[in-house]
């Protein structure tokens, strides 16, 4: 690195490639944060956590990569921005330097860590660090984190014994040398130096006077950045920021107040992530989780807004860490004798899409079919109130204990959990103004329907064929009934009843863990299958191409109802399989036989695209690759991404004759029911 004859180090220039970058479920998930940190291994980078996304700014243009990341649903859209540096608020152009050169080495680590513990414990230690080296005493330190509290919201703060075990746990951070932290992981020597060199360089600008600005105000800007980059919440950011006031500030006689550094490691480190929590975390937890499905747009409705903000999700999930309760995944609560997933508690995107879907109102009574803990009757009874009744059904009397435990620990007096078969219902309390189904479904419970009231809706995510599901809000119409909502998703199948959806999971053969999906009512040689990916290939692309921003979601439908089969999900790697997504890839079976989606990038005068191809083994895996191949040309020619969405019927009974349409592709029969299809070809 060159120096100037301050000796300070000389950065060049450099004219940051900007992108706002969205996530699947609107927010950024530990695996999609690990799959962009990977990509961009080989250049600087640095980002900002804006509207439950990230704002990131690279050396080169990466719109390949992001594309490519939107390919496999990792990311699910970027939009291309001009970055605009805040130079002033970090002390001019110099002082700006300073911060792309920090920025760049914190980020290398804090974006694979995102979700991880312990991050708001590793911030405060890297801040101490650049603070220290900025020549500031324990008093000048104070009024930094007083700035930085003064930008946060207030707090309720602790007292007494808690106010005084926080306080503590402070001072051990930001007292503590970072650089011999133990067990520290790869990476962290250089980011402790990064904050060091950050806070010499700037400590040295400001007695040049060469700063705009003053030099704890910058150093109070850096902690907002920092935390950012470490995804600590903005609650969490103020407890921590009044905790550094308070190592600096107190005077009560259990917290003195520091008049040295320690240069000594504190062998209590390891468990400092355990101590500096604020009391208010479960509400803010609470608000962030709710924040963060309204801007997703997954919840929309004042009510359920202001259920999921007075529920506490980790109450419904005993022995389950705070963060983990609240983050935008599915966590299992019960597994089979192979390990296999039975029961969970959904994704909090999912329950809000279908309490939406549900539209639950007071006086309500509700029956739901998948009790699992409770945390969506929970739900339903604030929807309904205390005029209203939830009756929530599970197979297994573990799971109803459990539930009926958690309810009323929780003070539900409007919710009962019953051991019965979801499918068959609770005729007994009859009828239901709503019936949901938080399990899925490979056909319609017809008996049920009888169960629901005039004027009632049942939410149900049924199968359409093979693995491709989606959440059915049905609803009367005459004889027949109609969608008012339908949404793509996957539930953990029915079991123990009448309606159950049983699959077989098929292990393949040789090296890697792929795995084929089937189902009860596909006509498959699974022995046969086992070992199909051992057989020839042929590969056929098609011509069809997608660009940034295009779903999967219609083409899949599509397939679904064209295939005789519909489609599988094919998880999983091993040589020589080469799939469209990074976690595997959607199939089409046939006997001893499959075809599998794959992809190739490309550019043309619009730009980046994606190629869909096929790829089949198999005895007769060429002509089933053919099939698959037309049918996309056949979706691309007459639908696409272009064309209305479609809508649903369905009929049970004597009815289901009366349900027609043009297209015999989008007419699924099945035992029980019949499913349409209404679905315009494009203009």
């Amino acid at each position: 690195m060159a120096f100037d004859d301050e000796n300070l180090p000389i950065t060049h220039d450099t004219t940051w490639w900007h992108a706002s970058v969205a996530f699947p479920g609107g927010a950024v998930s530990p695996a999609a944060a690990q799959a962009l940190s990977a990509a961009l291994h080989d250049q600087r980078f640095h980002f900002l956590r804006k509207d439950a996304g990230l704002r990131l700014r690279t050396e080169r243009p990466c719109a390949a990569l992001l594309d490519r990341l939107v390919a496999e649903q990792q990311i699910t859209g970027w939009i291309r921005g001009i970055y605009e540096p805040e130079t002033e608020a970090f002390g001019g152009p110099e002082g700006m330097d300073v911060a792309h050169a920090v920025f760049c080495a914190d980020s290398r680590s804090a974006l694979p860590e995102t979700g991880s513990s312990g991050t708001r414990e590793r911030c405060v230690m890297l801040l101490s660090v650049m603070i220290r080296e900025a020549g500031l005493d324990p008093f000048e330190a104070g009024d930094v984190w007083s700035q930085f509290a003064a930008l946060r919201p207030s707090v309720d703060p602790p007292a007494g014994p808690a106010l005084d075990r926080s306080v503590a746990a402070m001072r051990r951070l930001v007292n503590a040398d970072a650089a011999r932290r133990p067990d520290a992981e790869p990476g962290w020597t250089d980011r402790v130096a990064a904050f060091a060199d950050a806070g010499r360089r700037l400590r040295r600008l400001a007695a040049d006077g060469r700063l705009i600005r003053g030099l704890r105000a910058v150093l109070a800007h850096h902690a907002i950045f920092a935390c950012n980059r470490a995804g600590i919440p903005v609650a969490e950011q103020a407890a921590t920021a009044w905790l550094g006031r308070q190592v600096a500030f107190s005077t009560t006689a259990d917290t003195p107040v520091p008049t040295r550094w320690s240069a000594s490691p504190d062998p209590d480190l390891p468990r400092m992530e355990i101590t500096v929590t604020p009391v208010t975390d479960p509400v803010e937890l609470r608000a962030s989780l709710a924040n963060r499905l309204q801007e997703s747009g997954h919840l929309r409705t004042p009510a359920i807004i202001d259920a999921f903000r007075t529920t506490d999700r980790h109450e419904f999930l005993p022995g389950v860490d705070l963060e983990s309760a609240y983050k935008e995944d599915a966590v299992p609560i019960k597994h089979d004798e192979h390990g296999e997933m039975i029961s969970c508690i959904s994704a909090p995107s999912i329950v809000a899409t279908q309490l939406e879907q549900l539209d639950a109102r007071p006086g309500h009574t509700v029956l739901e079919a998948g009790a699992a803990t409770g945390y969506n009757a929970h739900l339903l009874g604030k929807l309904v109130g205390p005029s209203g009744q939830v009756w929530t059904l599970d197979v297994d009397q573990d799971l109803v204990d459990g539930a009926n435990k958690n309810l009323a620990q929780a003070g539900a007096t409007n919710v009962t959990a019953v051991l019965a078969d979801g499918a068959a219902g609770l005729p007994e309390h009859a009828p239901y103004d709503r019936i949901q189904f938080t399990v899925g479904a490979g056909d319609v419970p017809a008996k049920l329907l009888d169960q629901l009231a005039p004027g009632g809706r049942l939410v149900l995510p049924m199968r359409i064929r093979g693995s491709i599901s989606r959440s059915f809000a049905f609803e009367r119409d005459g004889d027949t009934w109609r969608t008012v909502s339908c949404e793509m998703c996957t539930f953990i199948p029915l079991r123990k009843g009448v309606c159950d959806d049983i699959y077989t999971l098929v292990p393949m053969a040789g090296d890697g863990n792929v795995r084929l999906e089937t189902f009860s009512e596909q006509e498959v040689d699974r022995d046969a299958l086992r070992t199909v990916l051992d057989t020839p290939q042929t590969k056929i692309f098609t011509g069809v191409k997608l660009r940034q921003g295009d779903p999967f979601e219609w083409l899949y439908l599509y397939l679904a109802c064209a295939l005789p089969n519909g489609l599988s999900r094919m998880p999983g790697s091993r040589p020589g399989f080469t799939p469209h997504f990074g976690w595997g890839s959607m199939a089409a079976l046939d006997g001893d036989s499959l075809a599998y989606l794959t992809i190739r990038e490309g550019a043309d005068d619009a730009g980046r695209f994606w190629e869909i191809g096929v790829i089949g083994h198999g005895s007769h895996g060429a002509d089933l690759a053919d099939r698959f191949v037309t049918e996309i040309r056949t979706w691309d020619e007459g639908w696409g991404n272009t064309a209305p969405e479609p809508g649903f019927r369905m009929a049970v009974g004597d009815a289901r004759g009366r349900l027609t349409v043009a297209d015999p592709r989008f007419v699924i029969d099945k035992a029980h029911s019949r499913l349409v299809v209404d679905w315009p070809r494009k203009g």
